[in-house]
């Protein structure tokens, strides 16, 4: 598609070029038409009248015999960009039918596409309630299943999920990942690593996400939730909030991890997931 409009714009610019030239040409060759009429060349004029079109008169043989140097070689350009106009025309006609022909493909293929989507959503959703009825998973609910605790702390996303180490993976602006994004479906609940107080926020990029002061010293956050949990003073494994994809992660829900420790600078929080993810 980019192809194809890229070809039409160059066709139209150049097309646009043609029509100005031939434009300013028809001028020359009108006001040298005027001339002969004012000189009494009555012969160039009853050619010009008995001609049928602009062309005819233009590949006139006795026009030509009447017209000096200069006059011709303007009258040669206007027959070319005559033809290239038309030209032109035809294959702007051709490219534009190309483009909306593609465009009719791609809209078959995306209704397609989109078919599919919804029938393996539904297909996920199923499994995804399975899996709540097997292990006693309450999405959006009141808890019911945690990850933990490991020597004390809890996995910050107590229900199915998967996390890579993606811990500075470049992102937009030069910058780079500051955490690490654990995966996991709208509405799981988020539990606090430890003990601590948390605090609330919104905006930006982050959405909604909340702020962990833990009782170790560390600063663990949230980002992109769907809707908050408990604040102020709370218990390890206690819920803070639920996996959304507020922010810059719309339709892609997970929860946004960060950890720094004494409250400075992040560091990886991976090596800290797998140790929890038990």
């Amino acid at each position: 598609m980019a192809s194809v409009e890229a070809a039409i714009e160059k066709n139209q610019a150049r097309l646009e070029q043609a029509g100005a030239q031939l434009e300013e040409d028809m001028q020359i060759l009108n006001a040298r038409l005027i001339n002969m009429y004012k000189n009494g060349e009555s012969s160039a004029v009853e050619v010009m009248l008995e001609s049928q079109s602009f062309e005819d008169f233009l590949y006139s043989r006795d026009f030509m015999t009447r017209i000096g140097s200069m006059d011709s070689a303007n009258v040669g350009e206007v027959k070319a960009l005559l033809a290239e106009i038309a030209q032109r025309k035809g294959e702007l006609d051709f490219q534009r039918a190309d483009q909306q022909a593609r465009v009719n493909t791609l809209r078959a293929q995306t209704s397609g596409i989109q078919a599919k989507l919804a029938e393996q959503t539904g297909i996920l959703a199923g499994i995804d309630s399975d899996i709540a009825n097997i292990i006693g998973v309450s999405y959006g609910g009141g808890g019911g299943w945690n990850v933990g605790p490991v020597n004390g702390k809890y996995f910050p996303v107590a229900g199915p999920h998967s996390f890579a180490n993606d811990w500075g993976a470049p992102r937009a602006v030069g910058r780079t990942h500051k955490g690490c994004d654990i995966m996991a479906n709208y509405g799981v609940p988020c539990v606090a690593v430890t003990s601590g107080t948390v605090s609330q926020y919104s905006g930006g990029n982050a959405g909604l996400y909340v702020g962990l002061s833990g009782d170790d010293g560390t600063l663990y956050y949230y980002m992109h939730l769907q809707a908050y949990g408990s604040s102020g003073r709370v218990q390890a494994g206690e819920i803070v909030g639920y996996v959304g994809d507020t922010g810059n992660a719309r339709g892609t829900p997970h929860c946004h991890f960060e950890v720094h420790p004494g409250h400075g600078g992040p560091v990886n929080p991976y090596p800290l997931l797998v140790a929890l993810d038990q």
